[in-house]
Parts: C-alpha cells; structure tokens; sequence
C-alpha cells in the first residue's frame, strides 16, 4: 500500500464518524464479555442455550430473505409470515386432532407447504412488480396481514403447547452448564439446511443458472436461462427455508399469527449485518445478533430492552462498516 492510500485510510479511520461509533461498539463489547464472564454456570447455560436456537432460527430465516434479494432483488415483507404458517404447519402435522405425525416428518412438511405458498406468490404477485421495490414491499406487506387474518380465522389465538419427541427432551451436561437436547438438534437442523443450500448452489447446474442471474440478469437470459423459472423456483425454496424455521421455532415458542412480525424484523437486521451482497453472509450475521440477544436479555433481564440494546449496536457498527461483514467490493443493485 502506498503512503497516500495508507494517509487517506488512516484519516478515514480516524475521523469522527468512524472513530465514535468504533470506540462505542468496542466498549460495549468489552463490557458484555466483563458480564458473562461474572455469570454463574446455571445462568451461563441458560443464556448459552437460548443464543445457539436463536442464531439458528435467525440463520434460516435471513438466508431466505439473503436469497430473495440476492437473485431477484426483492425485499419480502412477508416472509415472516410465511415462518408463521411453517409454525402452523407443524401444528397441523403434530396435532392428534389432523395428522398426528411427529417432529421428524414436520419438518419436511412444512418446508413444502410454505414452499408452495411462496411459489404461488411469486407467479401471481410478485412477478409482476419486478423493478418496483416500493410497490412489491408494500405487498408483500399486505400478503402477511393476510395471511396472518385468515390464519386468526382457521385457528383460535392460543393453541396448545406441542410436545417433543422424547429422544429430543432432556439435556446435555457439559461441566456444570446443561444445554437442551433440543436447541442443540435446531443447530443441527440448520447446519443440514446451510450443507443444502450450499450444495443447490454450487454443485448443481440450476445453481449455476442461479448464480448467473445473480451476477447478469440481462446475460444470463441472452443466454437461454429462463430467469423467471430461476426466480420462482428461488423465491419457493427461502420460503421453504422459512417454513422449516418457523416449524422448529414452534416447539420453543408459543404459536401466535403475529409470532412472524418480529422474526423479519431481526432477519432484516441479520442480512444488513452480513452484507446484502452475500448470501451466505446471513450465517455470521446471525450467530452475532443471536448471542447477543441471548446474553443480553439474561443479563439485562428484559428481552425488549435487549433487542434495543442489539440494534444499537448494530446500527452503531453499519456506521462505521456500511457493507455489514462481509460483502463484495463491486456489486451493483440498480
């Protein structure tokens, strides 16, 4: 590096409106990690186990909003609607009152049916906004009040708690810390979904399409690729991934149709943390908002000052990073 580069990035650096937020974030990272090492191991496990489902939950959720935007630059309001009736489907699956299945074949399910829904969305809605991001937020934002309305009229607000497989109840103790058997199957889960996606991606040749309409849309149809086949089928598949995060998340949580509303708004977080230009950014990204929110609300005891606390820092951290963590240096989304 040249000593005018390494000049101008040093001012940059050292500039106000990178230096105080910088020194903010820093500050509050050192004073997290003072807390959590001060907890006791009950609290430590507790905190820990909550961190790894929810930055699994996260991960899934904002790689299918990552996927979206990336092939079809599309920002889906609705998409944690489409989590909630992955949760409701799982209810339908598990319920002795309908199918009376198990966990095993939900989750499976629930990543077809939300598939469905999604791909019908996309051929009869969203196709045809393409290049129209206001519009297609503002319906996609209606699609979710929708969905959410007539799940209220199938179903009565609260439905009861649903039960675990029993291989899955119980715990596992690592010294004096004891994490669920369950929030540790959820990362397992996830783990599978990421190999998934990765290998669709890369180790197909409709990934390859994929990853072409991604990098030229208006080449990769020159070519012969159907970019509306590419788009629909992609749109189906992070509706897919969603319905299978709303299908794990309805064995922690308790099933309501708004329960949606504040998964997309933490995914929106965790895709801008990542980097937008990356889909796979998503993972990183959620792991970081996931512990934080975990530790947080133990430490701070209040879940909604927490996530107060997490966006902070997040939007504390775009200031001086506005690519989020990982992104490509040439991108455009004109």
């Amino acid at each position: 590096m040249s000593a005018t580069k390494l000049g101008a990035t040093l001012a940059k650096w050292f500039s106000l409106s990178y230096l105080v937020p910088g020194l903010a974030v820093l500050f509050l990272a050192i004073q997290l990690i003072a807390c959590v090492v001060s907890m006791s191991a009950t609290d430590f496990g507790a905190a820990l186990s909550n961190s790894l489902s929810l930055s699994a939950i996260l991960t899934l959720t904002a790689l299918g909003l990552a996927i979206t935007f990336g092939v079809m630059r599309v920002i889906n309001m609705a998409h944690g609607d489409l989590m909630m009736l992955g949760a409701y489907t799982a209810f339908l699956v598990t319920s002795e009152r309908y199918l009376n299945l198990n966990l095993y074949c939900a989750i499976p399910i629930s990543f077809c049916v939300v598939g469905l829904v999604g791909y019908v969305l996309e051929i009869g809605l969203i196709r045809f906004l393409y290049g129209r991001p206001l519009d297609t937020l503002l319906a996609t934002w209606g699609v979710g009040i929708l969905l959410q309305q007539a799940v209220l009229l199938r179903f009565r607000a609260d439905l009861p708690s649903m039960d675990l497989p029993k291989e899955l109840q119980g715990g596992v103790n690592i010294g004096d810390v004891t994490i669920p058997i369950y929030r540790i199957f959820i990362v397992g889960i996830t783990a599978v979904c990421l190999v998934g996606v990765y290998l669709w991606f890369y180790k197909t040749s409709f990934g390859l399409k994929i990853r072409a309409v991604v990098q030229n849309r208006p080449m990769a149809a020159a070519l012969g690729i159907s970019t509306r086949r590419v788009d629909s089928l992609a749109f189906a598949f992070a509706s897919g991934l969603a319905g299978v995060a709303g299908c794990i998340a309805a064995y922690l949580y308790r099933v309501e149709s708004n329960m949606g509303s504040g998964y997309v708004i933490d995914s929106f977080i965790v895709v801008t943390l990542g980097g937008m230009g990356y889909t796979f950014a998503s993972v990183p990204g959620g792991v970081v908002v996931g512990f934080e929110s975990g530790f947080l609300s133990k430490i701070m005891g209040n879940e909604e000052l927490a996530k107060v606390a997490v966006y902070m820092l997040v939007v504390l951290f775009i200031m001086v990073r506005p690519t989020g963590l990982f992104a490509p240096k040439e991108r455009s989304y004109d």
